[in-house]
């Protein structure tokens, strides 16, 4: 219940008002339910003589950090680069933490599909 509540206070309320089609749920409904899914990997605690939440945190390398986005790496005989989108030098520690998810990935993308209204600055 923390995660939800913790994503629903999170999520930008502006993005209630992107209409959605008729019978699917709202922009506004999928970022929160991302990004409560995001949390619950980060943070929710197992029942005793379980490993669900820790086995996800593990694979996903939840407790691993990580201070960025590699720009540039190469070699004497390769090298390679890659473009970083403007909207990464935006990003908090927290949404760094929220790409390490398939949960935080999909909620970061809807959120920016609406510009940096949506609470990442």
């Amino acid at each position: 219940m923390v995660a939800y509540d913790v994503a629903v206070a999170l999520v930008n309320r502006a993005l209630q008002v992107v209409p959605s089609p008729l019978r699917s749920p709202s922009i506004y409904a999928l970022c929160v339910y991302n990004l409560a899914g995001d949390n619950l990997v980060n943070y929710a605690q197992d029942r005793p003589n379980q490993t669900y939440f820790a086995d996800l945190r593990k694979s996903f390398n939840i407790l691993g950090f990580v201070g960025g986005v590699v720009q540039s790496t190469g070699d004497e005989a390769t090298n390679e680069s890659m473009v970083v989108p403007d909207a990464f030098k935006l990003f908090t520690m927290a949404n760094l933490q929220q790409l390490k998810t398939p949960w935080g990935r999909q909620y970061l993308s809807f959120a920016q599909s609406y510009g940096y209204l949506v609470g990442m600055s």
